[in-house]
């Protein structure tokens, strides 16, 4: 990404109609990440008053609260989990999604969640505090779909629907690179694969009448294809979504664009959730304020 000429230009498109908080953040991921390629460094060192009072808050209130009461038992904050997986920014700072406004807070109560790249179910625990309806959770991999309906079971929770299928541009099968929570459709982790079937979110939406308040998608640098399979149910329903933008430059630069071109009316924000990592987790936060 640093090396692209038409960098400059990519970033202000990215920047319009941003809030400061959102260009200020796109700015520090940038530039650190400068920095340590520059200085052939891993560790960023120079952080802002805010991310050394919340860090040492991750170390002190929430590390220690993760209990391991049983072999296959975890425990955080009354959440139950069968395996060591507790993501700073999905139980610390549960997604950010008050960040979103109050009239789409109180739209996605009355309305079905999507949570794409369900992973153990983590996200889908927490998302249950956001809607009155059901949590559909698409993992497609075997060995965190076993954990899901783990997470299911332990929590005695029956508004979270497993589907053991990814969501892509086209119904088709493929090959998984499985490693845990960083398994891809794009990325080779040079592990072991799965044969997974894929289907679009738009014949889902469809098969199942559903009214889609809320997206989560969070699948390994295969977002822009989720999306082109989404394109319908977006459009006609318009619901809150969280983008990952991490995995590669061509998310990070061109999933805002792409929606944008759609002309639907969103309005967007990226926010880097504090943990201890420069650009993991970032998100393109989307919704429509009118509706």
């Amino acid at each position: 990404m640093l090396a692209d000429p038409d960098l400059t230009h990519k970033i202000a498109r990215l920047c319009d109609g941003l809030d400061v908080t959102s260009r200020s953040t796109v700015a520090r991921i940038l530039s650190r990440m400068h920095t340590l390629n520059r200085n052939k460094q891993k560790t960023c060192f120079h952080l802002t008053q805010e991310e050394i009072a919340e860090l040492d808050c991750i170390r002190t209130q929430f590390f220690p609260n993760i209990y391991q009461i049983a072999p296959d038992l975890y425990c955080y904050n009354g959440y139950f989990l069968s395996t060591k997986f507790f993501e700073i920014s999905v139980l610390w700072h549960r997604h950010n999604l008050n960040t979103f406004s109050s009239n789409t807070l109180e739209m996605m109560k009355g309305k079905a969640i999507i949570d794409v790249g369900a992973c153990v179910g983590d996200s889908s625990l927490v998302f249950q505090d956001f809607t009155d309806k059901q949590i559909y959770a698409f993992e497609p991999t075997t060995q965190n779909y076993q954990h899901l309906l783990q997470t299911i079971k332990l929590n005695n929770t029956t508004r979270i629907t497993p589907v053991k299928k990814a969501l892509g541009s086209k119904p088709d099968r493929m090959k998984i690179s499985v490693n845990g929570g960083g398994s891809s459709l794009v990325i080779d982790n040079h592990t072991s694969f799965d044969d997974v079937e894929v289907i679009t979110l738009d014949s889902f939406v469809q098969e199942h009448h559903l009214q889609v308040g809320f997206i989560k998608v969070d699948i390994e640098g295969f977002e822009q294809e989720f999306l082109k399979g989404a394109r319908e149910t977006i459009t006609t329903q318009k619901p809150a979504m969280l983008l990952s933008i991490y995995h590669s430059a061509d998310d990070f630069l061109n999933i805002k664009p792409m929606i944008e071109s759609w002309n639907l009316g969103y309005r967007f924000k990226i926010i880097k959730p504090i943990d201890f990592s420069v650009m993991t987790e970032t998100a393109l936060y989307c919704e429509v304020c009118d509706q």
